[in-house]
């Protein structure tokens, strides 16, 4: 279990692989993303956020989430031994369509390819979702790309949740850890 209380902040992050899952955030459109994330991960347990003070438009709760999620995944993951490494998806829902891909090798990067207007959904600043996508690479150690097309924005980030979740699935399964320095970070 990993928690991270700030003066703003409550989270509460336990993963595993598999099992029930049980999301909780007070951002109805960040609770259905991280499930979507985790569940297409094939990954259960709990994340619990609880806002302590309302400051803004849910950034510091969208961003811890972030940084509790990416250490989670990290811990999880453990010395990285036994792992695919690598990971890729392509996931079209609707009018939109999202590629991911993922290195979980312990060099943290980032790209994202979304245009998003400048609105929100179910609580969430769209602006956000390149945030939130930084800071879990960040703390989860890991390379990600993510891009995504489309008209309806909340598909865009749906179907790049999706993406991103069956990526890390795929990384995450069994493998040798391919390196060509035969160390991973």
């Amino acid at each position: 279990m990993y928690t991270r209380k700030t003066l703003e902040t409550e989270i509460a992050v336990e993963l595993r692989r598999g099992g029930a899952l049980q999301v909780e955030t007070p951002i109805p459109f960040l609770t259905h993303m991280v499930e979507t994330l985790l569940k297409y991960a094939g990954l259960g347990g709990s994340v619990a956020a609880r806002e302590l003070r309302r400051l803004d438009d849910g950034h510091h709760v969208i961003e811890d989430v972030a940084i509790a999620l990416g250490r989670a995944l990290d811990a999880l993951m453990g010395e990285r031994k036994g792992i695919s490494r690598f990971g890729w998806a392509a996931v079209p829902m609707d009018d939109s369509f999202a590629l991911a891909a993922v290195d979980l090798g312990g060099r943290p990067y980032w790209v994202v390819k979304a245009k998003l207007p400048d609105v929100s959904i179910g609580g969430y600043p769209l602006r956000m979702f390149p945030h939130f996508v930084r800071t879990l690479a960040a703390e989860a150690k890991a390379t990600i790309h993510i891009y995504t097309r489309g008209a309806d924005p909340h598909h865009k980030v749906e179907a790049a949740h999706k993406a991103l979740g069956l990526a890390l699935r795929q990384a995450m399964a069994p493998g040798d850890s391919p390196s060509t320095k035969g160390v991973l970070g």
